[in-house]
C-alpha cells in the first residue's frame, strides 16, 4: 500500500484586505519506518493577533516534522509512542520558538501557533494536537470519517490553545491507536464551520467523499503538485470565500494499492 496526498495553504480573505501574509502552514512527509513507509502530517494555524505567527507556524511543522522522521528512521515504532516523547517534540518546538524571538528581541507570544500532528503507519497510529482545526480519519472497514479530538476553542469560537502558551503541555491531547487508518484529513480552523456539525459533533462526510475521490486516482506516491495547486485554487474560490474570509490549510492523504510506477517517496 502506498499513499497519495494533497495539500494547501491559502490567505483569507480578510489578511488581503490587510496586506497580511498567510499565517497557515503544512508540512507532509513520508518517512522510512521499521514497518514501510509512514505518513507524517503537520499542520499549524498562527494566531492573528500575533505579529510574527507566519514564521511559528512555519518553524512548528518543520520542526515536528524533522523531530518525527529522526525518531522512526532510528528504528522507534509508532505503536510504541508515548505521550512523555510527544510531550519532549512540544518542548523543542517551543525552544525553537523561543529562539527565534529571542534573536527577534520579541516576545514569544507574537509567534503563537496551533499544531495538528499526524503519524500513520501500516497497522498504527498517532495524533497530536495543540489548539483549534482538527483530524478526521477513516479506518478500514468504515463508511464514514469520524473526528481523532474535537477542536480545542475557549468560551468563544475564535479563542484557543497556542503552542507557545504556557500550559500548551496540559492542553496538549495525545492519542495512539492500533488500528489501520486508510484515509486521513488534517485541516484549520479557517474550514471547520464547513466540514464539521458543532451542534452533533460530527463530521460531514460529503465533503470528505467528495475530496478524496481525486486524490485517490493520482498516479505516483506521495504528495502531487498538480492535485495541491487545484485544492489551493478551490481553497481560494468564492464558493469557500464566501462562506469563510480566514486562512484556510487542508491535507487530504489516501492509502491505495502499490503499483509498478510508485516510486519510494519516503525520506
Amino acid at each position: 500500500m502506498t499513499w497519495r496526498i494533497a495539500a494547501a495553504s491559502v490567505a483569507g480573505t480578510s489578511h488581503a484586505k490587510t496586506g497580511r501574509p498567510c499565517q497557515d502552514s503544512v508540512r507532509v512527509r513520508l518517512v522510512k519506518a521499521t514497518r514501510g513507509p509512514a505518513l507524517v502530517v503537520a499542520v499549524s494555524d498562527g494566531a492573528g493577533s500575533a505579529a510574527h505567527s507566519e514564521i511559528g507556524s512555519d518553524n512548528a511543522v518543520a520542526t515536528v516534522t524533522d523531530l518525527i522522521a529522526n525518531y522512526l528512521e532510528t528504528g522507534a515504532e509508532i505503536a510504541g509512542l508515548e505521550r512523555e516523547v510527544a510531550l519532549n517534540w512540544l518542548a523543542q518546538i517551543q525552544s525553537k520558538l523561543s529562539g527565534i524571538a529571542a534573536e527577534a528581541e520579541t516576545s514569544v507570544k507574537e509567534f503563537a501557533c496551533t499544531l495538528l500532528i499526524a503519524i500513520v503507519g501500516t497497522e498504527s497510529a498517532a495524533f497530536i494536537q495543540v489548539g483549534d482545526g482538527a483530524m478526521v480519519v477513516r479506518e478500514e472497514g468504515d463508511d464514514g470519517w469520524s473526528y481523532v479530538f474535537w477542536p480545542q476553542h475557549g468560551e468563544y469560537i475564535n479563542s484557543t490553545n497556542f503552542v507557545t502558551s504556557p500550559d500548551a503541555a496540559a492542553a496538549m491531547e495525545f492519542a495512539c491507536v492500533n488500528r489501520k487508518v486508510v484515509s486521513i484529513s488534517s485541516f484549520s480552523d479557517g474550514i471547520e464551520s464547513l466540514v464539521l456539525n458543532y451542534a452533533t459533533k460530527t463530521v460531514h462526510d460529503p465533503f470528505f467523499n467528495a475530496m478524496i475521490g481525486p486524490v485517490r486516482e493520482v498516479a505516483t506516491e506521495g504528495l502531487d503538485h498538480g492535485l495541491s495547486e487545484s485544492l489551493a485554487r478551490y481553497l481560494g474560490s468564492d464558493r469557500i470565500c464566501e462562506r469563510t474570509d480566514d486562512d484556510k490549510s487542508l491535507v487530504i492523504a489516501t492509502c491505495v494499492p502499490s503499483t509498478s510506477s510508485d516510486t519510494n517517496a519516503a525520506t
